[in-house]
């Protein structure tokens, strides 16, 4: 079976109040999973842009890149095609929120205490990812 690869980014946004660290969550539409925003990268985008790009459309803000954060992997099918994806994560500061994300793809948008991300979070490889940036202290 011939399997497609994938090159997705994405960003694990943050802010702080007080000594709380929050990160923006999104849930797509008919789908109860609360993932990180992310999205496939277009012609010749650098890992950057396609980060900064898929977050403003599925969140609605515009951030800046901090650091890398780390990268995922897996497979999955769809429409009998087997695709393995590979997503670069970049920790990520909102500039400002243009309240505009892409409605037909996103149902809702959440700031979470970082915390609590894993007790939303679907995907362990998210969640995996997530702690790492808790015990570093980012």
């Amino acid at each position: 079976m011939n399997i497609t690869n994938v090159q997705a980014c994405g960003g694990i946004v943050r802010k702080f109040e007080g000594q709380n660290q929050y990160i923006l969550l999104i849930r797509k539409k008919n789908s109860p999973l609360w993932t990180l925003p992310k999205g496939h990268q277009e012609n010749h985008e650098s890992d950057q842009e396609t980060a900064i790009r898929e977050v403003q459309e599925e969140t609605g803000y515009q951030c800046n890149i901090e650091k890398t954060a780390g990268e995922i992997k897996f497979q999955y099918q769809k429409n009998g095609q087997s695709f393995f994806e590979r997503v670069k994560y970049f920790v990520m500061i909102p500039e400002n929120n243009i309240n505009a994300f892409d409605t037909e793809e996103i149902e809702e948008v959440r700031w979470v205490e970082i915390k609590e991300a894993k007790n939303f979070l679907f995907y362990q490889n998210e969640k995996d990812l997530i702690q790492i940036i808790i015990e570093k202290k980012f």
